[in-house]
């Protein structure tokens, strides 16, 4: 990920064009790799240009669910009626987990601050916004630019999430990031990181390992998977138990012992045996995971 912001940028720094925040160097930024995939992606993430698509009358437009299905891990833990000043978003993308936690958790705040580095998908964030309104009466500071150093005064964020993000991130990148988030906390803020790390341990993910090193086509878009243990480590290094001091890094619900695709062919009966998983054990559960979440206990 290449940066597009130095250390000490804010968003004085950056060019409003049509409701999003672009650094100005945006024509540099847009000559790297990792933009040009995240661009070509964003057109058509699960299917979230429906919303363009849709009439008037469609019920689409009544019921937000039907554009993004209710995520799960995490967020369903997350409390009701919850208000905060600030909540900065990671890889917010076209708006999903926002949309779920204004409408279904009544989560409140005066000031939003989504980051992505996919201009398709922050255009397609304010389509849904202006056609569900979450978090009404809230400033919004969409952001276009690679997330690792972000233009935002210290300790000025009440609450981070980000919603399966970090496994697509290099990992030099990603400890960059999480002392950027660590900055911007406030002291005794919240983050939730849901399912955004993959789990070294699961079968399917070594199965794919050994596929991307035969193959001379590089994935680079699922990167490194980690252990709970790393994940806890980068935490703890990047200074985040500072302004956090509780924190918990945990296995996901999803579990895997077979991919369900391969180079974009499924694999025949994968998902049924996948699906059949219980573990019952803390390890075997560290195991058959297929990611990690992490979050702050006194939140959830």
């Amino acid at each position: 990920m290449n940066s597009s912001v130095n250390a000490k940028a804010t968003l004085n720094d950056f060019q409003v064009r049509d409701g999003i925040y672009f650094p100005k160097d945006y024509e540099d930024l847009n000559s790297t790799e990792q933009k040009q995939r995240w661009d070509r992606i964003g057109k058509t993430y699960y299917g979230s240009q429906k919303i363009e698509q849709a009439e008037e009358t469609s019920p689409l437009k009544q019921d937000y669910t039907l554009l993004t299905g209710r995520p799960g891990e995490t967020w369903n833990k997350f409390p009701l009626n919850k208000s905060v000043d600030s909540i900065l978003e990671i890889g917010c993308g076209y708006g999903r987990i926002p949309l779920f936690l204004s409408k279904d958790k009544n989560l409140q705040c005066q000031k939003y601050y989504g980051i992505d580095i996919s201009e398709p998908l922050l255009r397609r964030l304010l389509k849904c916004k202006q056609e569900y309104d979450f978090f009404p009466g809230a400033e919004f500071f969409i952001i276009c630019a690679s997330a690792e150093l972000l233009p935002l005064e210290d300790n000025s964020v009440d609450l981070i999430i980000s919603n399966c993000v970090f496994m697509h991130i290099p990992e030099v990148q990603i400890r960059t990031l999480m002392v950027e988030m660590s900055r911007v906390l406030k002291p005794g803020g919240t983050f939730v990181f849901n399912h955004s790390f993959h789990n070294k341990a699961c079968p399917s993910h070594k199965i794919h390992n050994v596929v991307r090193k035969l193959s001379p086509v590089k994935n680079a878009v699922y990167l490194k998977q980690y252990s709970a243990d790393e994940i806890t480590a980068m935490l703890d290094a990047s200074g985040i138990k500072a302004k956090c001091p509780q924190y918990i890094v945990e296995p996901t619900q999803e579990y895997a012992i077979v991919p369900e695709t391969i180079k974009g062919i499924r694999v025949p009966f994968s998902k049924a045996i996948n699906s059949r998983l219980k573990p019952s054990s803390a390890s075997m559960k560290e195991t058959f995971a297929y990611g990690f979440n992490a979050y702050s206990t006194q939140l959830v």
